[in-house]
């Protein structure tokens, strides 16, 4: 548990050794809303369904749809949802019931498109005393200086270390306006209650949240004196 309704599930990657992260979101009515699905062992997947039913399986984009079709064998009820800009391509993997827009409102989590970034949202939950999580995709990393091995020194000869950022491969294949994203960024950072940033590769952020996300838009595109 990473907060009260809040859970993460980390998992190897074998392409790159970046890791790859399922975050499961406990929605205002009890049911559990699981973004960037991971297939895990039986103690674990039984631990998740413990928690409450699994009626949202969240396919953060097109680049995470690696087990989404086994997670809706196994929860034919759930609904699959995803970005606007991402369903086509999803749809292709695992059938879409719709864009992220029908996901229950209410306190717990919300969820905002990222300005600029057409094919990534960022889901916002808050817990019973008011500290917010920012759960991100690709568009958000925050991998260490080095990775173990040559596939570790590719990952940083192609920009992808070092701390939070919006990447090299992010800027270039998934950032489509520099400013409205870093200025998005931005405003995150301002957040009330904003104590945590949960990226889809690397370390979770629980020190000093807003100060990652302003690194990161500043990296991407620095701010101007007014």
């Amino acid at each position: 548990m990473l907060a009260d309704g809040l859970w993460i599930v980390d998992a190897s990657l074998d392409l790159l050794p970046i890791g790859r992260r399922m975050t499961v979101l406990r929605l205002g009515d009890g049911s559990l809303a699981v973004h960037s699905v991971v297939c895990c062992d039986d103690a674990t997947q039984a631990a998740i369904e413990a928690l409450g039913p699994v009626r949202w399986i969240v396919v953060p984009s097109r680049n995470h749809t690696m087990d989404a079709p086994r997670w809706k064998a196994r929860y034919p009820a759930a609904r699959v949802v995803t970005t606007a800009a991402s369903q086509a391509a999803v749809a292709r993997r695992v059938a879409v019931d719709g864009d992220l827009a029908l996901l229950p409102g209410g306190a717990a989590v919300t969820w905002q498109a990222l300005d600029g970034v057409p094919e990534e949202a960022v889901l916002l939950h808050r817990d019973g005393d008011g500290a917010v999580t920012a759960v991100f995709n690709d568009a958000f990393m925050n991998l260490p200086d080095r990775l173990p091995g040559w596939k570790g020194r590719v990952v940083a000869l192609i920009g992808s270390t070092g701390g939070p950022k919006v990447t090299r491969t992010a800027r270039w294949f998934l950032v489509k306006d520099r400013a409205a994203y870093a200025a998005h960024l931005r405003r995150l950072a301002a957040w009330p209650g904003l104590a945590r940033v949960v990226p889809g590769h690397g370390a979770v952020v629980t020190a000093d949240a807003p100060a990652a996300l302003r690194r990161a838009a500043d990296g991407l595109h620095p701010a101007r004196a007014a």
